[in-house]
């Protein structure tokens, strides 16, 4: 009875994205149509110069639904919202049917998430990286090999799931076979974008990252934007090659050094777990897994908060790990539950942010208060959400050696 509840409630909810997408906030589908346009001219740009700032295996994946729709007539961006609510579908039955007994929190964890995102879970391509980073975490103690072959994947077309890495590894019992299986995989994908590309196109991804400015979600950019609500002639918001509003403005310069610095301090907390880990291990001490679920929690959320890019469908990252976490941990699974509430609730004022008041934000259209409001308290969540998530995460390091 439980599982036709979750399979109805879950139709009804996905019908609902849909219609979001098809109709009021069907503008948000702009990634699909840019998407297209890209993919149309691969022939004549080679693949070194499409899509520049997605790795290659990427380009592969959306090149499915655009030689589908080549083929049928149908249209692309049709085809790519019925491949992200397959997506969608696939993971909310991997957590029914690969949660064991405790699969009720985390189906209605996925079950929620969406809805409360909105289109853009749906217009989004992060909805497969996130899928496969959740999947690893879900896979982690019961499949520790395609747990590994997961997280090398997902990283091959997105790159930030290799911060999952190192939690993964710091768990399983055959680091060594589990670290083959990552580097394996990780380095044919790698070699078969040279082989059609080349070099450079490996790290064109962060060379795009690299050249952008401030944009106006991200968690930096909130003192700029409270300042931009009461003198938008100083401070201003416009929008930037990089096919994002950014905001310039006399605290811009000083908000960006604090990214840049946070991204550094983050980095070096990153490897220092991560030699940590592979020194515990080497010491036959191996972390719980509470303790690599907040490991990975705690690096995406931090990657996600310094950077100075912060888009809606970034919480599609964080979305299926928590989910997925809610069925591996064991103590801290009361803990997660708060976390991931209040994730929700960050994905909620997300949706109000984007798409729902958006012109709001972007043409000063209206009463800009609300807008304002909403996006300054999910960025505040976001930071609690880091905070609480490096504090267990370092509980779980401690605990490793005991």
């Amino acid at each position: 009875m439980r599982t036709a509840f979750l399979a109805v409630a879950w139709v009804l909810t996905r019908v609902g994205v849909v219609w979001l997408l098809l109709g009021p906030h069907e503008w948000v589908n702009g990634d699909g149509a840019y998407f297209q346009i890209s993919l149309d001219a691969l022939r004549a740009q080679g693949i070194g110069h499409t899509l520049v700032e997605y790795p290659v295996p990427a380009v592969a994946v959306l090149a499915v639904p655009w030689l589908l729709a080549g083929l049928t007539g149908i249209a692309f961006t049709h085809l790519l919202t019925a491949a992200a609510v397959l997506t969608d579908l696939a993971f909310a039955a991997l957590l029914r049917f690969g949660s064991g007994p405790r699969w009720g929190l985390p189906s209605l964890a996925w079950l929620l998430g969406v809805p409360l995102l909105g289109a853009t879970a749906f217009a989004r391509f992060d909805l497969v990286p996130g899928v496969l980073a959740g999947a690893a975490l879900l896979l982690l103690v019961r499949r520790p090999a395609l747990a590994s072959a997961a997280a090398a994947v997902a990283t091959a077309v997105k790159l930030w799931p290799v911060l999952l890495v190192p939690g993964l590894l710091g768990a399983v019992r055959r680091t060594r076979w589990c670290l083959a299986v990552v580097v394996g995989v990780g380095g044919v994908l790698a070699l078969g974008t040279v082989v059609v590309s080349s070099l450079g196109r490996l790290t064109s991804p962060l060379t795009f990252q690299a050249g952008r400015g401030l944009q106006i979600e991200s968690v930096a950019a909130t003192p700029a934007i409270l300042a931009w609500r009461t003198d938008p002639v100083t401070t201003r918001i416009s929008y930037a090659p990089s096919h994002s509003y950014e905001v310039t403005g006399p605290l811009v310069g000083s908000l960006v050094t604090l990214t840049t610095v946070a991204t550094v301090l983050l980095g070096l907390g990153l490897v220092g777990a991560w030699l940590w880990v592979l020194a515990q291990t080497v010491r036959g001490h191996r972390l719980s897994a509470d303790g690599a679920v907040w490991l990975a929690l705690a690096a995406v959320t931090g990657f996600v908060v310094t950077g100075k890019v912060l888009s809606p469908q970034y919480l599609l990252w964080l979305l299926p790990m928590a989910a997925a976490g809610l069925a591996v941990v064991g103590p801290s699974r009361t803990r997660l539950a708060v976390w991931t509430g209040l994730l929700l609730v960050a994905c909620g004022l997300t949706q109000l942010e984007f798409p729902v008041w958006y012109v709001t934000l972007t043409q000063r259209y209206g009463p800009v208060d609300r807008v304002v409001w909403a996006l300054a308290v999910r960025n505040l969540l976001l930071l609690v959400l880091l905070a609480a998530a490096a504090v267990e995460s370092a509980r779980g390091l401690v605990r490793a050696l005991a």
